[in-house]
């Protein structure tokens, strides 16, 4: 599935040509088309982030479009553009704690109209390759299930680490947290994935 958000201007054949730096730039002077080539160059990247980290929501558009439009307004804090997609990927890690946090308060309050239904079996079979066995996407489906209950920082540090292929360090940069409290959600995290999948493989015996 592809992102279908934000109405810009298609990018020149220049913009397509420069380097990160200069779009960075350009685009923090305002100038539309290099906007547009920095969406055009990393929206699916974020958009499958924010799946992975939401694969329960039905708003993943709105989520991407609204990192974006941060990204965009935000640019003059952005100190190195090499660091545009990491830095990219820490909106979306913010928004989508914002939300999640949310959704847990509107529940506890009574408020929350409807419950995200877990990620079916076709949701889970659009964020891998369509060339894997049926036995991959069962254990995808039940991993994702899984990683879905898990508390938004656990989720999105081991989300980070193993699917992104961020090293524990970066992780705990990424999250803004020290390095001996992402080792911790890690192991909880990873803990927790594999008593639920132990649970799982227990019931098919």
């Amino acid at each position: 599935m592809h992102a279908k958000i934000i109405r810009l201007p298609q990018p020149t054949p220049q913009a397509r040509e420069r380097t990160l730096a200069e779009l960075v730039a350009r685009a923090r002077a305002g100038e539309e088309p290099a906007q547009s080539e920095l969406f055009r160059r990393h929206v699916e990247r974020v958009y499958g982030f924010v799946r992975r980290l939401m694969p329960d929501a039905s708003d993943h558009d709105d989520i991407v479009q609204d990192v974006f439009v941060q990204a965009m307004e935000g640019l003059h804090r952005l100190r190195e553009a090499d660091a545009f997609s990491g830095w990219l990927r820490g909106i979306a890690i913010h928004i989508v704690k914002n939300r999640l946090r949310k959704q847990r308060l509107l529940g506890r309050l009574g408020l929350r109209r409807s419950r995200s239904a877990p990620p079916d079996e076709l949701a889970i079979a659009e964020l891998v390759s369509p060339s894997a066995p049926p036995d991959v996407l069962v254990e995808l489906n039940a991993v994702y299930r899984t990683v879905c209950r898990l508390d938004p920082n656990l989720r999105t540090a081991l989300i980070l680490r193993r699917v992104e292929g961020l090293s524990v360090p970066a992780v705990a940069e990424q999250l803004g947290r020290s390095l001996s409290t992402t080792k911790r959600w890690l192991a909880s995290a990873e803990s927790q994935l594999e008593l639920e999948l132990g649970k799982g493989g227990s019931h098919d015996a």
